[in-house]
């Protein structure tokens, strides 16, 4: 009566294990290859996984160790280092435009699909908003008129 415990949970059987090595196995597998390079910044360089191209230029994200950026600003955990180091990843949530010539020392890396969606994701944010700004500086701004003298 007292001296035995009763079976609070199932504790996983064997096979239970070999079905999440396979499904590790399979994760993997699955991974994405990515092209790192290290972005040349005001604070020496850090790695950034570059998503597309666009004119002269590189849109990319960065990657981190850190959780969050400065106070309240959250980094987007990586379920896999893309360096492949072992380390604990982030991601910054913002996109960089920048010249090829500020990226140096290109390697590959691999991420998992929905890490690499959501750098998609951010990327095409950035791309979106240098596209933007690109398309509003070339349109002249005929709403200004200039005042001629005289014309009072």
């Amino acid at each position: 009566m007292f001296g035995r415990k009763k079976n609070r949970g199932a504790k996983p059987a064997a096979h239970n294990c070999k079905e999440l090595k396979e499904t590790q196995t399979n994760a993997k597998q699955s991974l994405v290859s990515v092209s790192i390079k290290d972005h040349a910044d005001k604070k020496g360089g850090h790695p950034h996984v570059i998503l597309d191209n666009i004119d002269d230029n590189h849109v990319s994200v960065g990657l981190t160790t850190r959780p969050k950026k400065g106070k309240n600003h959250p980094n987007y955990k990586l379920g896999t280092s893309p360096l492949g180091d072992g380390k604990t990843s982030y991601m910054r949530r913002q996109g960089t435009v920048a010249p090829t010539k500020e990226y140096m020392n290109p390697r590959s890396g691999k991420m998992l699909p929905d890490d690499y969606k959501k750098a998609k994701e951010y990327g095409d944010k950035a791309k979106q908003k240098y596209l933007d700004n690109k398309k509003s500086n070339d349109v002249p701004n005929a709403s200004k008129k200039k005042h001629q003298p005289g014309s009072d």
